[in-house]
């Protein structure tokens, strides 16, 4: 079960990913991180940080140790692992000083034990991003000379942020992923509105008209989203 939150004013500095089980904590740290401007991404179980840092690049991981199924310092070793630099503070309602011990010897970069005060955790995070280097955007995707930006909705070409829309970002994200195919309306709705949403192909142009121009791409002659007569739409990366 995920509680993932996207919708920010404006471009969040850093991007923190939250998982924990504690449903309460969620509510306060959205309401809290967002409003010293970060990004919060939030998950109910370890299992879904697989996916999630295959498509993105959390600035910071925040894991309770106490998970339903592989606990906390099963997924610390994991991310470690596979991400080994990606900083992660553990979060805890133990006070056990050998768990705190076991967490760091792992690699955590911190350990903070609940009950905590929202403001101790954010100088705490400050504390370990102010010693983290600068990381290259990996997760933006070149598309002739836009970048994409999956994780905050939007493009940018000449220096210049264009925002996305939910829906518009979730599109463009599949054509990515299935960069030189064939797609058709069936595969995009499915992809976009699940199994549940029947085709509405005149909302799929719509959506794929408003990218094009977002894309800088000519109505009648685009470069990059272009319509495969009779078969779907295809999107082409390179200019």
């Amino acid at each position: 079960m995920s509680n993932n939150h996207h919708e920010h004013h404006g471009t969040p500095s850093h991007q923190i990913l939250l998982v924990d089980d504690d449903v309460v904590l969620h509510a306060l740290l959205q309401e809290y991180l967002t409003a010293h401007d970060y990004g919060l991404h939030s998950f109910f179980n370890g299992e879904e940080i697989v996916d999630f840092c295959q498509h993105y690049q959390p600035d910071l991981v925040l894991l309770d140790i106490m998970l339903p199924g592989k606990d906390g310092l099963y997924w610390l070793e994991w991310i470690k692992k596979h991400h080994p630099h990606l900083p992660v503070m553990l979060l805890s309602a133990k006070k056990s000083a050998n768990e705190r011990l076991a967490g760091l010897e792992r690699g955590a970069n911190d350990y903070l034990t609940k009950p905590f005060h929202p403001k101790e955790l954010l100088i705490r995070i400050q504390n370990i991003l102010r010693h983290i280097p600068d990381k290259p955007d990996k997760h933006l995707i070149p598309i002739g000379d836009n970048w994409f930006d999956p994780l905050h909705e939007k493009l940018e070409r000449d220096h210049t942020a264009i925002r996305l829309t939910t829906q518009e970002a979730r599109l463009l994200q599949f054509f990515c992923q299935n960069a030189g195919q064939i797609l058709t309306r069936d595969a995009i709705s499915q992809a976009i509105n699940g199994n549940d949403h029947p085709p509405l192909n005149r909302s799929i142009d719509m959506t794929i008209n408003r990218l094009r121009k977002k894309l800088g791409d000519d109505a009648h002659n685009p470069r990059h989203l272009r319509t495969i007569w009779r078969k779907g739409y295809r999107l082409t990366l390179s200019p």
